[in-house]
């Protein structure tokens, strides 16, 4: 009598090893597979193949890129087993690898076959679960327990095939050794490339946060132009640095069929790591191209150019995590004395998570870092992408000119050389940037109220800036007679809280502190710092705090906004805080004991 298998895997040459694995894993799993491995299709295709899948509950056709395009043939092996298994009402799965797709038209007499729900396995990274899902959820077919097949040999011929399989075991493992080690070294070089980008990254990092802050508030051309050429010359160099010493190729690792069966024996994926040089070379790929994206905000230094690139900074952090939890998964089941370059290597991985990520755990653990990275860098992105996000840009941007023409204004006071023409001049094209400074700022109806609040706190750190400047000149014994003052600043202020107050009339309290707290500002009397409240829960009170209160101190310290004040009360929830409270027209300065603030609602006041 033939024996009969309940599962017959259909495949193409080009996808043997894959078809190998997954025949493999479910005779590991306890399966009946029927994985001819070539021997009845050489020839004429054999009449015996049809008989198997006649037989068979579960037909799986493994679908590499192209599988079905010589299907037009009708003495095409996989033809001649799809329809068979078709014509014979087979649970059919077709299981789709990297790149492939259904062909349009489809093959003649083929045409239902891309609507059987097919299985992808398109990423090595994920094959394991993927096996685990045709398993629980397309199979008809159950496992067979080997045990009871052996029930009816002898104990010797069962002791034999025991110490049998021991010895050959042992064997393997042996020869597996110098396999697991060659490619553990392959992949923890792989990394160390990496890291050396990350490395890169990092002090460039460094030198772009210094550039971005320098080059906003400088309006002088050649200084300009000296902070343009030294960070591209730095780039540059980076550039330089990576292409010299990347000797990561972007080819895929040549595993053989037996590297792959003796890699089998840790139940290292073959297919998962033969990509690491690949996905190592991707990384190194798309940082040129950041590099690219950096000069470009080096040479256009606006405000959304600039958070493109701080941005795509942060991005590369959680990509780069992404990166080291997948080299962590891959090297997990490389047994311990493989892993020689690894241990000696990862102590100095400073810019991978080492810390943080772990070596040695399950297939959940990393995908859930790697789900939360890459989650993470989707956030930054979207910011970057908002609507608001860009109108702050654009603000930002407004604020800088108007910063520029202000300093040009006062250098041309303080030159001996400046007439007096110059000066007006100068003062006119303060007035144009302040109008449209003004005109950003301005209060509209359909603005979302804490944007509205933002807006505000913006005014505020411009009126900062101009009451320091003027202290600043007053100090040279300059006394300039400007279209724009602090005076003036402020008496906008009060007209945007003043609208605020009209959309959110609510806010009526802390509006007439924060009038108050910034005519102060506006005075000189005032530092700038504090946070005020603008809500206590309803229904409750506080023993201490009113609506409209200004923390400015807290502990002995001070409160320039609210993240000061979380992390003092985190250190200590019982000290005494500083507070101004509005009375008869001005803040009168208060001290208490913090107490309970679940139910209070606080605002910046600070930019």
């Amino acid at each position: 009598m033939k024996k009969q298998y309940d599962i017959f895997i259909s495949y193409r040459r080009s996808s043997y090893d894959t078809a190998n694995l997954i025949a493999t894993r479910l005779k590991a799993a306890g399966y009946s597979v029927f994985f001819d491995m070539e021997t009845l299709r050489s020839g004429k295709f054999n009449e015996q193949l049809f008989e198997v899948i006649d037989h068979c509950k579960d037909f799986v056709l493994v679908l590499p890129p192209e599988a079905l395009d010589r299907c037009v043939h009708e003495d095409d092996w996989v033809r001649l087993e799809a329809c068979r298994a078709m014509s014979a009402k087979k649970n059919i799965i077709p299981v789709m690898l990297n790149g492939f797709s259904w062909p349009n038209p489809m093959p003649v007499g083929m045409e239902e076959l891309c609507n059987y729900q097919a299985l992808t396995a398109s990423s090595v990274e994920y094959f394991d679960l993927a096996m685990e899902k045709l398993q629980r959820r397309y199979l008809l077919s159950k496992k067979h327990l080997p045990v009871r097949k052996l029930l009816n040999i002898s104990g010797i011929i069962i002791g034999s095939l025991l110490a049998l399989l021991t010895i050959l075991s042992v064997v393997f493992i042996a020869l597996s050794k110098p396999v697991c080690l060659k490619y553990a070294t392959s992949i923890a070089m792989d990394a160390s490339a990496v890291h050396m980008i990350a490395s890169e990254n990092e002090s460039l990092r460094k030198n772009w946060d210094d550039f971005s802050n320098n080059i906003v508030r400088e309006y002088r051309p050649e200084r300009v132009k000296s902070l343009q050429e030294d960070m591209l010359a730095r780039i540059d160099l980076v550039e330089q640095n990576l292409t010299q010493l990347w000797t990561v190729d972007s080819l895929p690792l040549p595993i053989s069929s037996y590297e792959a069966f003796l890699l089998s024996f840790h139940a290292i994926n073959a297919e998962e790591i033969m990509l690491s040089p690949v996905f190592s070379h991707l990384y190194y790929v798309d940082y040129l191209g950041q590099l690219d994206v950096i000069r470009n905000a080096v040479m256009n230094p606006t405000s959304i150019h600039c958070r493109y690139a701080d941005a795509l900074f942060e991005v590369f952090n959680h990509s780069v995590n992404m990166y080291y939890a997948t080299i962590l998964s891959e090297l997990t089941n490389f047994p311990e004395k493989s892993l020689d370059a690894y241990e000696e290597m990862y102590e100095h991985w400073i810019y991978f998570p080492i810390q943080q990520y772990k070596l040695g755990e399950d297939t959940e653990y990393y995908e859930n870092i790697i789900n939360t990275e890459s989650k993470l860098s989707d956030e930054v992105l979207s910011r970057y992408e908002s609507v608001l996000e860009q109108h702050d840009a654009a603000l930002e941007d407004v604020i800088l000119q108007s910063d520029k023409l202000e300093q040009q204004v006062y250098d041309g006071l303080e030159s001996i050389s400046a007439t007096k023409a110059e000066i007006e001049e100068l003062d006119k094209e303060y007035v144009q940037a302040y109008d449209a400074l003004k005109k950003k700022c301005t209060l509209e109806e359909d603005d979302d109220q804490w944007y509205q609040w933002g807006k505000i706190r913006r005014w505020g750190a411009y009126l900062v800036s101009m009451v320091e400047s003027r202290n600043e000149i007053i100090s040279l014994g300059i006394y300039p007679k400007m279209s724009i003052t602090p005076e003036v600043v402020y008496a906008d202020m009060n007209s945007f809280l003043s609208v605020y107050q009209i959309y959110h009339p609510e806010s009526e309290d802390y509006v007439a502190s924060a009038k108050r707290f910034f005519c102060e500002i506006s005075k000189g009397e005032r530092t700038y710092a504090g946070v005020t409240i603008f809500a206590i829960k309803e229904g409750t009170s506080h023993p201490h705090f009113r609506v409209g209160d200004i923390i400015v101190g807290y502990a002995g310290r001070t409160i320039k906004n609210l993240d000061d004040l979380k992390k003092a009360y985190r250190q200590d929830t019982s000290a005494m805080a500083s507070v101004l409270r509005l009375s008869d027209n001005s803040l009168v300065p208060l001290q208490f004991p913090f107490g309970e603030i679940s139910n209070v609602g606080f605002l910046d006041l600070t930019e």
